[in-house]
């Protein structure tokens, strides 16, 4: 690391480090104390101080291995060098010091709260390592709207880890760019939006969290447990799978009754429904431009260029099955229909196409006999509405 990136990295250590500084003067001057005397003031510094760091030195670390060769076992010939990589990790590593700095002062501060009012049960020393990962400050997304940061934290662990993983992954591969480690930081910052919606589609549904009773109004409480504690797994989810967790969250507005009257069904099915796509290759197709089924299907010229940025990833002949089931899918809004034209062998548009030639008559026929009832109906007004239609 240069003169130039040890500085970069210790300013961002200094900004929670500052926060909490300014913090604790405030409270040291109220009790009356010096501010190294109070309660656990080195468990607490140095807990912020050395989690910030792995948060945020991880990246710089990955990146050593990386252009050391130990990633990729030296199998690559690396076009990008150190120098690539600078901005790009720097604005990671920054951003991850930042946003875990900032929700581990918030917490230090309700802690300290906690011990000068002996409300909390535990030692210092342990009450440190228990709360780094069970965050219990409340943060406000609007007036009077009260939002636990636990959410935003295990969602923010949830992108961190799994920039670690998709580093490491694209390493492996040869498929390590830089605009990767700006990806990374996108996530991490799209992942807090994201925990909010899901919070509060969340606290909807289950009712996790409650407004406490008595003195302090502006607190929530915990209700239920068993939510609470699925909440932290769905915000961890969250922080892997961003997309995801949006589309899901967003079925369920739909699916409530004022939503569903306001809003009409989706054109075309989701690039999720193409099999043989798991969900690291979406991430990957997404970071090319191809984020639905009508992109990925209308590839033209771009095909090749496609291929040739992943092909360490997928072979051509996956790639265009891919694109052959995106095109048979644009003609699909039902998934209902889809399964069931899967469950006869047909998922790709050259299938269907081959199926509805002229010549292809007694082929049709056989195919339709192997289903029964309302389902050859289905599948039979489908190819007619299909070939109908100019190709």
């Amino acid at each position: 690391m240069s003169l130039l990136e040890i500085s970069i990295f210790f300013a961002a250590l200094a900004v929670p480090l500052s926060m909490m500084l300014a913090h604790d003067y405030r409270i040291a001057l109220e009790q009356g104390v010096g501010i190294m005397h109070l309660p656990a003031f080195f468990n607490r510094y140095s807990t912020l101080l050395v989690l910030t760091s792995v948060y945020g030195g991880i990246y710089y670390v990955l990146l050593m291995l990386y252009t050391g060769g130990f990633l990729d076992n030296n199998q690559s010939v690396n076009i990008y060098d150190w120098d690539d990589f600078f901005v790009p990790t720097a604005c990671i590593s920054t951003l991850s010091i930042l946003l875990f700095g900032y929700l581990l002062q918030a917490d230090n501060a309700f802690y300290l709260d906690s011990l000068i009012n002996d409300k909390h049960e535990t030692s210092a020393r342990r009450g440190l390592v228990l709360r780094t990962f069970r965050s219990v400050s409340i943060g406000q997304v609007a007036p009077g709207v009260l939002f636990p940061l636990s959410v935003c934290l295990w969602a923010l662990h949830g992108a961190w880890l799994y920039n670690i993983y998709n580093i490491v992954m694209r390493a492996s591969n040869q498929d390590l760019m830089p605009r990767l480690f700006f990806s990374g930081a996108v996530r991490m910052i799209a992942v807090l939006f994201i925990s909010v919606l899901v919070y509060t589609v969340f606290q909807a549904l289950f009712q996790p969290y409650r407004e406490s009773d008595g003195d302090n109004a502006k607190a929530l409480v915990v209700k239920k447990k068993g939510a609470a504690s699925m909440l932290v797994a769905v915000a961890l989810m969250t922080g892997f799978f961003p997309i995801q967790a949006v589309e899901i969250t967003w079925q369920k507005i739909k699916s409530s009754q004022l939503m569903s009257e306001l809003i009409s069904p989706a054109a075309t099915l989701s690039i999720g429904h193409v099999q043989g796509m798991n969900t690291f290759m979406r991430e990957r197709l997404f970071e090319e431009g191809v984020v639905d089924i009508h992109q990925l299907a209308k590839l033209g010229n771009r095909r090749d260029l496609l291929h040739s940025r992943i092909e360490n990833l997928v072979s051509e002949e996956q790639l265009d099955d891919w694109i052959d089931q995106a095109d048979l899918m644009l003609h699909i809004q039902d998934i209902e229909l889809l399964r069931l034209l899967r469950s006869t062998g047909l998922r790709t548009r050259s299938q269907l196409d081959l199926l509805t030639k002229p010549e292809s008559g007694q082929q049709l026929d056989r195919f339709l006999k192997q289903l029964d009832g309302e389902k050859r109906i289905q599948v039979q007004q489908f190819i007619q509405a299909y070939s109908q239609i100019p190709h």
